[in-house]
């Protein structure tokens, strides 16, 4: 405050030039390798090297599904931004190190190769080219029937369950003692341990009619929400002569299938895939993580962004 202004000097007009010579090198030896790289991509023609079965392609991609969410990606900020690039249901954030391009085989699908939709869709294609490739269900993931299971939409459950000593304790987590009360290993309501006779284990089950269940997972959780409401519509411990029964309605509709996950009681995951509302039934398609099944993406059409980056002839 009150000093004298700072006096700046005169910018060197040689370093000026000099500056922009050395950008200007960088500039045209940029431009060199680009044309040394296509042409090193081009036949005797003069054309585009066109990609045929046997050649060795690297490129990016990114797979959706119709509806546009990311079921999985080659690229990085794709994979991490949520907001723009919306995920599956079984979307896996992986290492940020496994985010690479990826190498196929054109023309190569079954063992060894990819999916057949996906390695035919790049034949053709050239270095550069920007391509969706829409793979139809039967040239995409083969549907397991084993991964398939059909439900009720309304259920019936006895009231009075048995089970022996040893299964009991597998599925409760403890040992049997006469009068206490647990939660069911997967409907989570409250059972009574009615009775221990010899190996046999007696145990009532006592939900409360009106109540809600959620034995596939927690809807409303904020990180990795799973399960559906399940209400509980009647509890009648007389009928079917003693043995009792329990009303329950699975709260799902049309909308839900492929929009809604849910794990079972030993931890595999599976999606709604399927709503018949005239026989009353949904169907849950399961997962195997042990041999990358994906019952999300099984029997599905997909949608694959591809750019071809490198193209190695065979």
């Amino acid at each position: 405050m009150g000093g004298e202004p700072e006096v700046k000097e005169p910018r060197d007009a040689g370093s000026i030039l000099l500056a922009l010579i050395v950008a200007g090198i960088v500039v045209a030896a940029g431009a060199i390798v680009y044309v040394v790289y296509v042409n090193s991509q081009r036949i005797a023609g003069g054309s585009p090297y066109v990609i045929a079965s046997g050649d060795t392609v690297t490129l990016d991609y990114i797979g959706r599904f119709s509806d546009g969410r990311i079921f999985d990606t080659s690229i990085w900020y794709v994979a991490q931004d949520d907001a723009l690039y919306p995920k599956s249901l079984t979307f896996t954030h992986r290492s940020n190190d496994t985010y690479k391009a990826l190498s196929m085989e054109a023309g190569n699908y079954g063992s060894g190769g990819t999916i057949k939709g996906f390695a035919l869709g790049v034949v053709g294609l050239h270095v550069g080219d920007y391509k969706i490739i829409e793979v139809p269900p039967e040239n995409g993931y083969a549907v397991n029937p084993m991964m398939l299971s059909t439900v009720n939409l309304t259920e019936y459950i006895p009231v009075k369950e048995l089970y022996t000593v040893a299964s009991f304790k597998s599925y409760f987590s403890t040992d049997p003692i006469p009068l206490t009360t647990l939660s069911h290993f997967f409907w989570k309501w409250e059972v009574l341990v009615a009775s221990v006779s010899g190996d046999i284990v007696t145990v009532l089950n006592q939900p409360t009619a009106g109540s809600s269940v959620y034995p596939f997972g927690d809807p409303t959780a904020t990180e990795d929400p799973n399960g559906w409401e399940v209400r509980v519509v009647s509890y009648d411990p007389l009928a079917d002569g003693g043995a009792g029964k329990i009303s329950v309605q699975h709260m799902l509709s049309p909308e839900d299938v492929y929009q809604v996950k849910g794990k079972d009681s030993g931890g595999g995951v599976f999606v709604v895939s399927a709503y018949d509302a005239t026989n009353g039934t949904f169907q849950l398609h399961r997962s195997d993580s042990t041999t990358g099944y994906n019952g999300e993406i099984s029997g599905r059409a997909l949608f694959f962004e591809v750019t071809i980056i490198k193209v190695e002839p065979a």
